[in-house]
């Protein structure tokens, strides 16, 4: 084997470490903003993590609390789609957060850029809204946060101040994610989605019509 051959095996080797030890960490961003609305994708509701948000929204200084979900027209289509945001709402009343606070938001006839079309909903509900919005946070969960935080600051544009917070996944071992099927299949998909919020070409007119 030529020296060559031997250095190309070498470096894809230390790629595929440094890939396997870092991405998890840059796709489950923190960083939120000073904000004063929470919003919470839907889709998180069974997970482990709404106690952090429920947590989060209480701590924090927010004043309202948006559950965002979207259902498909698709033949994976399920009850728990059509309902999310509506199980999250109920999630977080369990939780604590006060009812008063909460908003439910359902997207209706989405198959195809669900993050990105419940962003433009949110967006366009708080435009119809009294409320003077001094910034948003969006709570997600895991890995799914660098993606949801690309698109929702793609939909509010410079105006307002967009932070995402990562809730916890349960469903495997973050830092030992390549030893899952699960993690793996997790993290090379949320890859590809966060590629995709960051180059496709998104319009601003996508069906988000709120139910």
């Amino acid at each position: 084997m030529s020296g060559s051959v031997k250095s190309g095996i070498i470096a894809v080797f230390l790629t595929v470490v440094v890939f396997a030890l870092t991405i998890h960490d840059f796709l489950a961003i923190n960083d939120p903003v000073n904000a004063n609305v929470l919003v919470v994708e839907g889709w998180i509701w069974d997970s482990a993590a709404m106690q952090e948000a429920a947590e989060e929204f209480n701590r924090g200084n927010y004043e309202v609390v948006v559950t965002v979900g979207v259902f498909s027209t698709g033949q994976e289509k399920g009850p728990w789609q059509e309902n999310s945001a509506a199980h999250a709402a109920e999630q977080l009343r369990k939780l604590g957060v006060n009812d008063r606070a909460i908003h439910v938001l359902t997207v209706s006839n989405i198959d195809r850029h669900r993050t990105y079309s419940s962003a433009l909903a949110v967006r366009r509900w708080l435009a119809d809204s009294t409320l003077t919005v001094v910034g948003i946070n969006v709570f997600t969960l895991g890995a799914h946060g660098r993606k949801s935080l690309v698109l929702f600051k793609r939909a509010f544009g410079e105006r307002i101040p967009v932070g995402v917070i990562a809730g916890t996944e349960d469903s495997y071992d973050p830092e030992r994610w390549w030893l899952s099927v699960k993690g793996i299949y997790t993290v090379l998909r949320k890859t590809i989605g966060y590629l995709y919020a960051e180059w496709w070409p998104l319009q601003d007119d996508l069906l988000t019509s709120p139910a």
